[in-house]
């Protein structure tokens, strides 16, 4: 299987060309693409880690890794879109949202919240990627274990098709 990966840098409040990519990637319909989402932060600024520590710790990462997988077709089925955090505050991480003024929407099913693997919606039918890059950014702000200045990258990730080679 071949990515194509294209990294989009932006700030929290100009997020047209983000946008744009996310309702490309909605408009295929194919299950073939996602987007990882993080927020920009240096190199010196990010916690030191190591592979041990990683191997024995029950949080996620400090610096937030969300994924966005628009609802697609898969054969006759619809398959609906999810969104995923990993990020290093725990369990009832909806509450911790809640207490900061950040709400899931109604129509949006929490499908886990852990400790270590993170927090999984999946999405109704329809919901618009500025209702969903609105809700990981408030999101990522309030679970981030670093401290953020607005910047972020995309990562939009699309596989090849055979025919595409």
């Amino acid at each position: 299987m071949v990515v194509d990966h294209t990294s989009v840098l932006f700030a929290s409040g100009e997020v047209a060309e983000v946008l744009s990519c996310m309702q490309d990637l909605a408009a295929r319909g194919d299950g073939r693409g996602w987007l990882n989402l993080q927020p920009w932060v240096e190199d010196e600024n990010r916690p030191p880690t190591s592979p041990l520590g990683r191997m024995f710790s029950s949080l996620g990462p400090a610096v937030p890794l969300a994924t966005w997988v628009p609802q697609h077709r898969r054969g006759r089925n619809t398959v609906p879109g999810t969104i995923g955090i990993s990020h290093a505050t725990g369990r009832f991480a909806v509450r911790r949202l809640a207490e900061h003024g950040v709400e899931v929407p109604p129509a949006w099913s929490v499908r886990q919240d852990h400790t270590r693997r993170g927090l999984v919606f999946e999405l109704p039918d329809g919901a618009g990627a500025g209702d969903i890059l609105g809700f990981l950014l408030a999101a990522m702000e309030v679970l981030s274990g670093v401290e953020m200045d607005g910047r972020w990258v995309a990562d939009v990730a699309v596989q090849r098709t055979s025919r595409g080679r």
